[in-house]
């Protein structure tokens, strides 16, 4: 029970395209797709969000600002003076990265535009 050979998944891809017709199938398998796509959206806004709470410790972090308090290094927590567009110690940008996509400023940290969901460029 719960093996399926090849014989009952080909039974079972002819079901469903006589059930719904040959037409209906891509516009079933977009609608899956998108599902899916903001499923995952979804759940990286709220791992960003609560990893945001946890590092940041909360009211910059809970209020949606974009970066962080310029006082350390997202990344590697070396202190930064205010102001600086590099971090010192490894070299790595602070300002907000945009996406190519939508042009959407984003979280420091995120690997996906918040807007649209194109990977960003690191």
């Amino acid at each position: 029970m719960g093996n399926l050979g090849a014989p009952e998944i080909i039974l079972i891809v002819l079901v469903i395209l006589v059930f719904f017709g040959a037409k209906k199938i891509p516009e079933i398998a977009q609608g899956i797709g998108k599902g899916i796509r903001e499923f995952r959206k979804a759940s990286r806004d709220v791992q960003d969000e609560f990893e945001r709470e946890v590092k940041g410790g909360g009211d910059t972090a809970a209020r949606g600002s974009i970066a962080p308090a310029k006082s350390s290094c997202f990344y590697c927590h070396a202190p930064v003076p205010d102001g600086a567009k590099f971090c010192a110690s490894c070299g790595k940008s602070l300002e907000p990265p945009k996406c190519g996509k939508c042009g959407t400023s984003n979280n420091l940290g995120n690997r996906y535009c918040s807007s649209c969901g194109e990977v960003l460029s690191a």
